[in-house]
Parts: structure tokens; C-alpha cells; sequence
């Protein structure tokens, strides 16, 4: 008689002699197991695809939210040349790249410093600003004040910089001072490094006697 028969004939009498009471437990339990074991395993196994698809959407929303989060920068400086070779600065307290357009610099409080190191310069400051890097220019909007080496200001509340040329543009009211008197208007354009200003739209002068 071969070993197996032999093992065989021998858990069939053990069974035998089991009661039947634990025999039909053991065989419940046995039965469970089989259902209860497979099911643990795939309950598990999608556990852990849960965990690991919720590590990777967490991974590609982070990812997403800093690509989305502006550039931000304090203190910013940036440095160029018109045209004409002239060097000029502008300067903030904050910046941030626009997210609808990446060419866009959000500036707070900027301050350009047009013609620097030249017998002209001339400082524009403004509580807000917009510099478009691919046409350089930069609008500047809120409590604008502009003086240059003449002794001139002036303060407007919106003005367009062109930064190739050194030209500023103004659609709203101007009151300027200088050496001569103070102007008022509506309108300006200021050319040639500030040495022509022209004034439009409801002017008003008063001129200082010598």
C-alpha cells in the first residue's frame, strides 16, 4: 500500500472519529474560508489601485496648481534700451506674471527711471502698472507723478509708456508745474526725452512773471 492511500486511509478514520457536530463545523469553516479568502484578496488588491489612483490624481492637481500659480517677485528690476541706445529701469515693489498672458507683468507701485545716466532723466511713478514684454509698453494707472532734471512734474491718473521710444501718452486730465508755470488739460503726449509736451483738450496755463 502506497504512502498516499495510507495518508488518506488515515484522515478518512480521523474524520470518523470526529464527532459529527465538529465534523460539520470544521467543514462551515472550511467552506467560509474558501468564500471569505478570495474575496479579502480582491478586496486588497482594489484597495490598493484606490490608494495609488488617488497618490496620482493628488500628484497631476498639485502639478496643475503650480503651473497655474503665477510667478510672483519682490522688489523686481528691469533694465533695458530705447531706441536711441538710452538705458532706462523699471522697478516695483511686486510683480506677477499675468496667467491669461505670459508676455503680461503685473506691477505694483512701479517706478521708471527713463534716460538714466543721461543729462535728462526723467522718474514716472504709479501705484499700478502693466508691462507687456513682447511690445514693451507699460500702461501705468493710479496716482501717477512724473518729474525729470528740468525741475518739471506732473501727475495724471493714467499714462502709456513706450519704452522703445521714450514717448508717454496720457488720456486723462494732466495738471503739470515747471519752471514757467502750471499747465492743465485733459489730454498729453510727451516727446524728445520730455523737452515737447503737447497738451489737448481743455487747456489751461499760468505762466510766472520773470
Amino acid at each position: 500500500m502506497s504512502d498516499l492511500v495510507r495518508a488518506r486511509m488515515g484522515r478518512l478514520s480521523a474524520h470518523r472519529g470526529m464527532p459529527r457536530g465538529k465534523a460539520r463545523a470544521h467543514s462551515r469553516i472550511v467552506q467560509l474560508l474558501r468564500i471569505v479568502l478570495p474575496l479579502t484578496m480582491v478586496g486588497v488588491i482594489g484597495l490598493l489601485a484606490v490608494l495609488v489612483g488617488a497618490h496620482a490624481i493628488k500628484r497631476r492637481a498639485a502639478a496643475h496648481q503650480d503651473a497655474a500659480t503665477p510667478i510672483r517677485m519682490v522688489n523686481p528690476h528691469f533694465y533695458g534700451r530705447d531706441n536711441q541706445g538710452r538705458a532706462y529701469t523699471l522697478g516695483a515693489r511686486q510683480a506677477a506674471r499675468d496667467e491669461q498672458a505670459f508676455q503680461r507683468v503685473l506691477l505694483q507701485f512701479p517706478t521708471l527711471k527713463l534716460n538714466v545716466g543721461g543729462p535728462k532723466p526723467s522718474t514716472l511713478t504709479a501705484d499700478f502698472g502693466v508691462y507687456h514684454e513682447d511690445t514693451r509698453m507699460l500702461m501705468l494707472r493710479g496716482h501717477i507723478r512724473g518729474d525729470n532734471a528740468k525741475t518739471a512734474s506732473f501727475a495724471t491718473d493714467e499714462a502709456l509708456v513706450n519704452t522703445r521710444t521714450g514717448e508717454v501718452n496720457g488720456a486723462s486730465p494732466l495738471a503739470s508745474q515747471t519752471a514757467m508755470g502750471a499747465v492743465a488739460s485733459r489730454k498729453f503726449d510727451v516727446y524728445d526725452k520730455g523737452d515737447r509736451v503737447i497738451f489737448r483738450g481743455g487747456v489751461h496755463a499760468t505762466l510766472n512773471r520773470r
